[in-house]
């Protein structure tokens, strides 16, 4: 249709046109140009902005929202990003490979990798706004891709929650005084337990399921003693808050504490998002900075400690040799993917509330460093304490960080018993970790609740609050099996099977749907319409190309390192348990063209018998 043809309809009243041959669906944007409402229309196989009338904003019922300011943004995503493994996991890979030298792969990867992932999604979502189901209309067939990740959402956030559970029931029990994991005797204790302080402590790594699975490590951790003893802090953890039972076919009934505990964080985390971004807006000024001002004092803390000076030269020696290891390479760019919260849909939902014409390119860069900064300064927190452990036990303090894995609920509160006044410290830590679970999981929760606000969108908006009422009250209910005496082994069953292998498909198809199917170059045209700026033809050639090849040598990664995932001493071999396999198909599945899906009713079924054939051990 040409600009001076007369139009076909009222919809056909054009202002001008975006890209010729762009088909985006139709997309409101609540502040256009001159602050008007436009909305994204397609005409004869072209898009153009159509100025959407007083009627159409009062009467359609698809009004979107959008930020009220850019800083509830910008501290929204920060705390989306920032999690557990920023925290907990961070300071152990970069010891592990190099210490400061493992620097420079890590920016490295986060510059060639990390950022263009992030800006794909920010962009992408801003552009469409539109949740990450449908964002994906500007390729139909890959649509799948949105539903895979609201299936992510809901699980990450499903089994997620018992991780907010643990540390609230941790955070109350820092009250008390003693520590309750410093006591031996008591009706949790085995004769085995030895109280902190002894000498001759050695720490010990247990198994650990695999260096890609972010919470799974912060999880499955065996602390020895002298090699027929147990340390507190462990038989707290293991007999006292998990109450482990012999096996996953043994969930063995619901404790009373990790049942509410469970209610508890359920409670806050839909709390937060009752009144939708409006709410979260609010929340993120004190789950997002208070998290920086707490590590920012237990780090000054720590400064004044014996010993805390080991602990930092320990973190950030420098082991050049570690860079001629490929495995160096492989987990910084693990670590950077993962810390950066993609493919889960969390980025596209909150890009999604942006403003048509913010800088989305600005803001993906400052807040990748900001986020991957925050990995660097949680280390120093960690290590100052950890210092300050092995000099009190005189102890190497490789024997401690080689437990990194359970730093959140064994090691950590161990080392805070040593502090002047451990109840402060171990409140401070804890609730730390509660703000960062929480912006985690409310972010988690509304991107599956705004996926539904964009399919049925008068219905979401008249009955907003019963709807949310409902889904938290569903939520709590399925986590209950997770909170079970056997749910140890249901958690690592889900984060080992589907939290690695699906997400990174998840990223791999969405820089082929975007760079290569919609094409990287029309994109690019896309954002330079959007907010007056063409990005550096750089992003181009990252997304068709290298971010894609790094994703292909993850997986392979990820497939290589297939092996027994264990607790303790249940193991739970890949080749025998299906069921993991039959979670990560069905993610999985959703993710492939959807004529796929729609032609061949029994592509599930083929990929799930497939993918769960025992593997060779």
């Amino acid at each position: 249709m040409e600009l001076n043809s007369k139009p076909k309809s009222e919809k056909d009243s054009l202002h001008f046109p975006i890209t010729n041959g762009d088909v985006r669906g139709d997309t409101e944007h609540n502040n256009g140009i001159n602050g008007n409402k436009y909305q994204v229309v397609s005409i004869d196989n072209s898009s153009f902005l159509c100025e959407l009338s007083q009627t159409d904003i009062k009467d359609d019922g698809k009004t979107r929202h959008i930020w009220p300011r850019k800083i509830e943004y910008v501290l929204t995503t920060i705390g989306f990003c920032v999690g557990m493994s920023n925290v907990l996991r961070f300071p152990y890979v970069c010891m592990r490979n190099g210490g400061g030298a493992f620097l420079i792969p890590y920016i490295l990867c986060l510059t060639v990798c990390g950022i263009p992932r992030f800006f794909l999604e920010v962009s992408l979502g801003q552009f469409m706004s539109r949740g990450p189901l449908h964002v994906w209309s500007i390729c139909p067939l890959f649509n799948g891709i949105g539903i895979s990740m609201n299936i992510l959402s809901f699980l990450s956030s499903w089994y997620f929650c018992m991780i907010f559970a643990y540390i609230l029931i941790y955070l109350v029990n820092s009250m008390k005084s003693p520590l309750p994991w410093t006591l031996c005797g008591q009706a949790w204790n085995t004769p085995l337990c030895v109280p902190p302080g002894q000498r001759g402590v050695e720490l010990l790594n247990g198994s650990r399921a695999a260096d890609w699975v972010n919470m799974t490590q912060v999880m499955n951790v065996t602390v020895n003693v002298s090699r027929n003893a147990n340390s507190a802090s462990a038989e707290f953890w293991r007999n006292n808050v998990l109450e482990l039972s012999s096996g996953l076919e043994n969930l063995d009934g619901l404790p009373w504490h990790t049942t509410v505990a469970l209610l508890v964080s359920t409670s806050l985390t839909f709390a937060c998002i009752i009144k939708g971004i409006h709410s979260v807006g609010k929340v993120v000024y004190i789950t997002a900075l208070l998290p920086y001002l707490l590590l920012t004092v237990l780090i000054i803390k720590g400064a004044t400690l014996p010993g805390a000076v080991d602990g930092v030269l320990f973190y950030v020696y420098p082991d050049f040799s570690k860079l001629l290891v490929v495995q160096t390479w492989l987990e910084a760019c693990i670590q950077v993917f993962y810390s950066l919260g993609p493919a889960y849909g969390g980025l596209f939902t909150m890009a999604s509330y942006n403003k048509f014409q913010n800088n989305c390119m600005r803001d993906a860069i400052v807040l990748c460093f900001v986020c991957e900064g925050t990995s660097v300064f949680a280390g120093f927190a960690i290590f100052l304490v950890l210092g300050h452990m092995a000099y009190n036990l005189q102890l190497p303090l490789a024997d401690f960080s080689q437990s990194g894995a359970g730093l959140a609920f064994v090691v950590y509160p161990e080392a805070i018993s040593y502090l002047p006044l451990p109840q402060l410290w171990g409140v401070l830590f804890f609730f730390m970790l509660v703000t960062i679970a929480l912006d985690s999981q409310f972010t988690l929760a509304e991107t599956v609740l705004t996926t539904l606000q964009d399919i049925w969108p008068r219905f979401v908006k008249r009955y907003n609050i019963y709807i949310k009422l409902t889904y938290g009250v569903t939520f709590f209910l399925v986590s209950l099996p997770l909170a079970t005496r056997g749910g140890m082994y249901l958690f690592q069953l889900i984060d080992w099977y589907f939290a690695a292998f699906a997400i990174l498909l998840n990223a791999f198809l969405e820089c082929v749907v975007v760079a290569w199917i919609y094409g990287a170059e029309r994109f690019l045209d896309d954002l330079n319409f959007m907010f007056g700026r063409r990005p550096p033809y750089l992003f181009s050639l990252l997304w068709r190309f290298i971010v894609p090849a790094v994703l292909i040598v993850g997986l392979g990664g990820f497939l290589a390192s297939v092996r027994v995932v264990s607790w303790s001493l249940t193991m739970l071999f890949l080749g025998h348990c299906p069921c993991g396999f039959l979670v990560t198909a069905h993610v999985v599945s959703w993710s492939l063209p959807m004529w796929f899906l729609g032609h061949c009713p029994c592509g599930f079924l083929v990929t799930a018998h497939v993918v769960s054939w025992p593997l060779p051990m």
